[in-house]
């Protein structure tokens, strides 16, 4: 049951027209503490399992490189129904071994402030973001009641946008945007894509200590993408970690939740200058967002629920804020012993 997602930012194209300081392309590959509250290096039994998270972020505000906000503002709900299938095998390198799908959908309004001779802008737009696959999730238990998985993720090129409600519908070249019906000084119009233009790889490594009731572990993922081949961006890799210290105690569980996220290289991109666009490094890209909260939970028996509040500790160079999210968790038995 692992990673997966998005935290919001949007085109850097759209960013150089209006003067806000934000980074990436668009969505953050990693939802934000997605993966707070989970047994990150330990997979369930044998079976397949349905898995939906609901995550919900609300009046999040633009950060420049100092971590002050810029007066952009984006509301976002996303929603991500998940596959995960452990088929019991043999150990494999002695691990268990599982895989998974997931297909998230997201909705957000963006509201970007006056500025630069701009008027205000508000769009709002609904769609689906890069269907992820899991291939592979290993897990090794090891002695002192620890726990270790590897996984490969990675995201497709094959998000979609509600029709006529994106700057993907009209163009993707910065220098358009003022000619566009989606973007001008006087429509007061702005819409963001539903998905990253362009496909994503996420190895991930997990760790875990399982101890009666206990749950202390933490969760690493490198991504990196491949150029955005329609206005030739390139998103520098980020490092995620989600954080997890939780006790059970009959069906309820309690605890705290931490995460962190950080771009190691600066975007590339076109820009402007006085001779016309340049394609190059992008200076001062790299986002920061530190965000940490509670975590409660029950087990319904077989269904459970987990429910995830953080508080914004730090952003730069990117939208944050307040973010909660539930996740349900399903066991769908063995499709090997449906047909019996």
């Amino acid at each position: 049951m692992k990673k997966f997602f998005m935290a919001v930012c949007v085109c850097l194209a759209i960013f150089t027209m209006v003067g806000s300081a934000f980074a990436e392309e668009l969505w953050d590959w990693h939802l934000r503490g997605a993966d707070e509250g989970l047994a990150y290096g330990a997979l369930p039994p044998a079976g397949l399992y349905f898995i939906n998270d609901f995550y919900w972020l609300g009046n999040w505000n633009g950060h420049d490189n100092g971590g002050h906000t810029t007066g952009a503002k984006i509301n976002g709900y996303v929603d991500v129904p998940i596959l995960l299938w452990n088929p019991g095998l043999c150990p494999i390198l002695g691990a268990t071994y599982s895989a998974a799908i997931a297909q998230p959908f997201d909705s957000s309004i963006l509201r970007v402030p006056a500025t630069g001779g701009f008027d205000s802008a508000t769009g709002s737009q609904w769609g689906t973001y890069n269907t992820i696959l899991v291939p592979f999730i290993l897990s090794w238990e090891i002695p002192c009641n620890l726990h270790v998985a590897a996984s490969m993720q990675i995201g497709l090129n094959d998000g979609t946008t509600s029709p006529g409600d994106s700057l993907a519908s009209i163009t993707k070249h910065p220098g358009d945007l003022l000619a566009s019906k989606n973007f001008s000084p006087t429509s007061g119009n702005l819409y963001a894509w539903s998905a990253s233009n362009n496909y994503s790889f996420s190895p991930t490594i997990g760790i875990s200590w399982l101890y009666e009731g206990w749950n202390i572990g933490a969760e690493f993922m490198y991504t990196f993408w491949t150029k955005d081949s329609d206005c030739q961006y390139q998103n520098g890799d980020q490092l995620y970690a989600d954080y997890t210290l939780t006790y059970t105690c009959g069906k309820w569980t309690f605890g705290l939740g931490a995460e962190g996220t950080n771009q190691l290289y600066n975007d590339k991109g076109n820009f402007f200058t006085p001779s016309g666009y340049v394609y190059g490094k992008l200076l001062d890209t790299c986002n920061v967002n530190y965000t940490a909260g509670p975590i409660v939970g029950y087990n319904f028996g077989p269904c459970s629920l987990l429910f995830t509040y953080n508080f914004q500790l730090t952003t730069k160079n990117d939208v944050g804020g307040d973010w909660a999210m539930l996740r349900l968790v399903v066991p769908l038995g063995n499709p090997c012993d449906w047909y019996k």
